[in-house]
């Protein structure tokens, strides 16, 4: 004799299918948050530091932004403005945690808006990822990381205080 089941409590190949694909669904997705949110800690590690650093040094009326740049050394670059309204760009190693604070006014400057339409008037370009502000044996440069016409990640470098092209490279796209 055939056991008779409700149908709602029968368990088909079709439900248990579309339960498993769900559930790796969201663990795709959780992972993913999970990646995402480590990744991003690791990238603003030790801004909490610099930012205290900064602070204790030098009379800050406010930090507007602190990013990485990794050239010959690794430094946090820290946009600030002083307490006489200036504004300011210091450059804090990451290496050498004794190492003097390196401060540039901005209004020393060429503005970046301007280097940057000189260099989209000059060349030719798929799309650019991101600008920079570095630090090269004591000059401010501005590094452009851009895809060139051919594909290649390419990366340009200009002087803040003269606003003339520094230095290029560009990786083959193999």
């Amino acid at each position: 004799m055939r056991r008779q089941s409700s149908p709602f409590i029968e368990l088909s190949w079709l439900k248990v299918v579309l339960f498993l694909f769900i559930l790796a669904i969201l663990l795709i997705i959780g992972f993913s948050v999970y990646l995402y949110q480590s990744v991003n800690m690791e990238r603003t590690k030790g801004f909490s530091d610099t930012r205290e650093r900064v602070e204790q040094q030098l009379e800050i009326a406010s930090i507007d932004d602190i990013s990485r740049y990794h050239g010959a050394r690794y430094f946090h670059v820290v946009e600030a403005t002083s307490t006489s309204d200036e504004d300011l760009v210091i450059f804090v190693d990451q290496i050498d945690e004794d190492a003097e604070l390196i401060t540039y006014y901005k209004q020393d400057w060429i503005e970046i808006d301007h280097i940057l339409d000189e260099w989209r008037n000059q060349t030719v370009y798929q799309d650019v990822y991101h600008t920079q502000i570095g630090l090269r044996h004591e000059t401010p440069l501005l590094e452009i990381v851009y895809l060139d016409e051919s594909g290649r990640l390419s990366y340009d470098y200009y002087r803040l205080d003269n606003g003339e092209y520094d230095s290029g490279i560009s990786f083959a796209n193999h």
